[in-house]
């Protein structure tokens, strides 16, 4: 089927007629709106969306687009609403996120979606418990209220694992969290994609003019907006930490490699003297002093050993060890 749902809904009585697709070309009914939800999945949808009466012919191809992302538009007084929500289906991840697509008019709303969204399954809730949106401006407001309310665990879950990887990183000097701290950074990056458009989406609602929005619902709109704004500042705080926490892996690594690279040169800076000596007498020449003189190797090695203990006095003199 191409509708996933379809109601009448008498606000004054809280009641609720279903819509089947064949009673599409029927009016709606007097001190009643209608909603009618489709599904982008089922080849028949575009069809039946421009057979609807009074739907702007933009505003229909901009449901029917295959990539989308958030944003308001407005025409003769009616708006269309491209939103986007956190993937809460089981095994999905979170930050890939659901869109749904909506023409909000004064007495219809037209929404269309590819995949199941949790928000608009609330909605159908509250319709069905014979609790329905007044009107579709309410329908609007309660949506998106769901709509980012249900991204609140998805925000604190990050926030709380970009700081649990900082105390790792500060406590934990053996291992390297690089891997945790990407997949946390990718995730932020993915969800800012939509989430900052979705946010002057909602900002937009608050300015745009229309007879069927009041004030008290605008001021409910800037909750929203300012709950969504939380949410990206939790964003922000989260990146912010796993900069930090790739600055201190990094530190120390660094640190790490200079100490090695320092206990080398030491070592190096030892045998470098004891090498050119043993070269040099190492040689096939004749002349060499003392080579005739039984003693002349333990006195060789004495010699030696004297140049390592100057070299050991020095470095520590230097504080080089």
């Amino acid at each position: 089927m191409a509708l996933f749902h379809g109601f009448n809904i008498f606000p004054g009585t809280k009641r609720a007629e279903y819509v089947a697709e064949n009673q599409l070309d029927q009016p709606i009914p007097e001190q009643a709106y209608q909603w009618l939800q489709f599904d982008l999945n089922n080849p028949d949808t575009a069809r039946m969306l421009r057979s609807l009466e009074g739907t702007d012919e933009l505003f229909v191809d901009a449901l029917l687009k295959e990539e989308t992302r958030p944003r308001i538009s407005m025409a003769n007084d009616d708006l269309l609403v491209i939103l986007r929500g956190v993937n809460l289906a089981e095994g999905a991840d979170p930050e890939d996120m659901v869109a749904i697509r909506m023409v909000v008019t004064k007495n219809r709303i037209i929404s269309c979606q590819r995949r199941n969204m949790m928000s608009v399954d609330d909605v159908v809730q509250q319709i069905e418990a014979g609790n329905p949106p007044k009107s579709t401006s309410h329908f609007l407001v309660f949506l998106c209220e769901r709509l980012i309310f249900r991204m609140s665990d998805v925000m604190e879950d990050i926030e709380d694992r970009s700081a649990e990887i900082e105390e790792l990183v500060l406590d934990d000097e053996e291992n390297d969290y690089n891997n945790e701290i990407h997949n946390v950074r990718r995730q932020i990056i993915q969800l800012k994609r939509f989430l900052v458009p979705e946010r002057e989406a909602l900002l937009k609602i608050q300015l745009e003019k229309t007879s069927w929005i009041s004030i008290k619902q605008q001021l409910r709109f800037r909750e929203i907006t300012d709950q969504l704004i939380r949410y990206l500042e939790m964003l922000d705080a989260a990146r912010d930490m796993g900069t930090v926490s790739q600055e201190t892996l990094y530190n120390r690594q660094n640190e790490q490699l200079n100490k090695r690279m320092y206990v080398l040169t030491i070592v190096a800076a030892f045998f470098l003297p004891l090498g050119f000596f043993t070269g040099l007498l190492g040689v096939n020449l004749a002349g060499i002093p003392k080579a005739e003189n039984p003693l002349a190797f333990l006195g060789f090695l004495v010699i030696l050993f004297l140049i390592v203990g100057f070299q050991f006095w020095l470095f520590k003199k230097r504080k080089f060890l």
